[in-house]
């Protein structure tokens, strides 16, 4: 028993800091490039930070334990809203942007109802359910890179720009680090999840 459980906290060790790791890498890339750093945070930073979730959900689904995949697709949602959203707000009361909640919440509440109908009126998850699923993350991201590029005025984009160019330059000599940190970053969520996972299901039977 008590092996399973080292290797378990191992492999979350693992994915905490391989998506630190991989955030990182990608940003700094991404900075190089003069990307606006709207555009970071509605992509590389919003799928990076989930990376850990996905290769969670997909080894589990992969290796036949299904149920994981859904169990932490719900309890991660619950967890972001519940609970890192609830320290957030506690910590630092603010006030509510509706315009910047409205799209997130759309869609929050669009991919909860195809989930809901889904399990209590089809009563099955099949590929048809993925696919629709990935459809409205497309779209999703797609309206965020849109917002991202063209939501701020010309001299807004400018200074960014400038300021982004200022960084790359700064750290043109670390391109090969970025890299580094995105390779490792990526290894050790790999090779987290499956320790998570692997062990995970071991430690559930013996309870």
């Amino acid at each position: 028993m008590i092996t399973p459980i080292i290797l378990f906290l191992v492999g979350l060790v693992l994915l905490i800091k391989g998506g630190d790791w991989f955030v990182d890498g990608a940003t700094g890339i991404a900075h190089k490039f003069h990307v606006p750093d709207l555009l970071i945070g509605a992509t590389v930073v919003s799928i990076g930070t989930t990376l850990p979730e996905v290769m969670v959900s997909a080894t589990s689904a992969v290796s036949g334990h299904g149920e994981i995949a859904y169990g932490n697709a719900i309890g991660s949602i619950i967890c972001n809203t519940a609970l890192i959203a609830a320290i957030s707000i506690a910590v630092k009361p603010s006030r509510v942007d509706k315009k910047t909640l409205t799209i997130p919440v759309i869609f929050f509440y669009v991919s909860t109802a195809l989930y809901l109908f889904t399990a209590y009126v089809t009563k099955r998850f099949d590929r048809v359910t993925g696919v629709l699923l990935l459809l409205i993350f497309v779209t999703y991201i797609g309206i965020q890179v849109y917002q991202a590029m063209h939501g701020k005025n010309p001299e807004a984009a400018a200074a960014d720009a400038e300021v982004a160019a200022a960084e790359a330059d700064t750290a043109s000599n670390s391109t090969g680090k970025y890299l580094l940190l995105l390779v490792i970053g990526a290894a050790f969520i790999a090779i987290g999840a499956n320790l998570l996972v692997d062990n995970g299901i071991i430690i559930a039977g013996l309870l």
